[in-house]
């Protein structure tokens, strides 16, 4: 077969005169922010700052009930314990969040449970405008985290375009709340990506004895399809077997249809 010198050398123009359009934006700076050494050193520097409220994070509750105020002292608790955090467990929810691949730059995220100021970052690296982050917690350890309980959230309706609440569903007093709350304040066609732990032997926090399978139905009793969800289990620190849930799901739009739709 003789070389299609024409097509071969078409193709090497369209290369560098039209380039075909990458699914998502270049950020060159974002990617190099995300590497180990230099995330960690931005991270740290960010967290330093905010050390003074660290300090202050028990002298209040946003909360009335026992099982609340047990949480706010526990993740007081752990916060004040660790000071700063080092680990990136919470990337890959937006990993996951960033598809399918697209301009992050006008959706409003929020983020719930971040503990501090490091999530609110690792965020930002991965494509999220910073004056469109937003963040609740039952303690505040930088001015953009809110003081808020996720089971009684205060924003209005259809706000945010995007949800993430990694290691944090384990803590409401009742799952199916804070997932109907997540539903009302998310758009249509909205993402939400989060965490869900089962522990069914464990005593501390029950919803940690809430199935996947029950969670699943409840999400799509809430109006949500399930895009992906893959399960680990794992040894926790009091030595039993747990499983841990990752979920992304999507809001669905009134009246969608699809010629061949696929629900999980």
């Amino acid at each position: 077969m003789a070389l299609p010198i024409k097509s071969v050398l078409g193709a090497a123009a369209r290369a560098v005169l039209r380039p075909a359009r990458r699914e998502a934006p270049v950020m060159p700076l974002r990617a190099v922010l995300r590497t180990p050494v230099v995330f960690d050193l931005l991270s740290f520097a960010m967290q330093l700052r905010d050390l003074a409220r660290v300090t202050r994070i028990r002298d209040s509750y946003a909360v009335e009930s026992a099982h609340h105020r047990d949480v706010h002292d526990y993740n007081a608790g752990v916060t004040q314990g660790k000071l700063i955090t080092t680990t990136r467990r919470v990337e890959r929810y937006y990993e996951l969040l960033a598809q399918p691949r697209r301009d992050l730059g006008r959706d409003r995220l929020l983020i719930v449970g971040p503990r501090n100021v490091h999530e609110l970052l690792t965020a930002w690296t991965y494509g999220y405008s910073w004056p469109l982050i937003e963040a609740i917690d039952l303690y505040s350890t930088n001015p953009k985290i809110a003081v808020m309980n996720m089971e009684a959230m205060t924003f209005e309706d259809e706000r945010f375009d995007a949800v993430a609440m990694a290691n944090t569903l384990s803590y409401a007093d009742d799952t199916r709340t804070a997932l109907a709350g997540v539903a009302r304040v998310l758009k249509p066609g909205g993402r939400f990506a989060f965490s869900a732990t089962y522990d069914p032997d464990g005593t501390r926090w029950k919803e940690d004895r809430v199935e996947a399978g029950t969670i699943a139905a409840m999400l799509r009793e809430l109006g949500f399809e399930i895009c992906v969800h893959f399960a680990v289990d794992k040894t926790n620190s009091q030595g039993r077997l747990q499983t841990s849930h990752d979920f992304l799901v999507r809001k669905i739009p009134a009246g969608e249809t699809r010629r061949d739709a696929f629900r999980l």
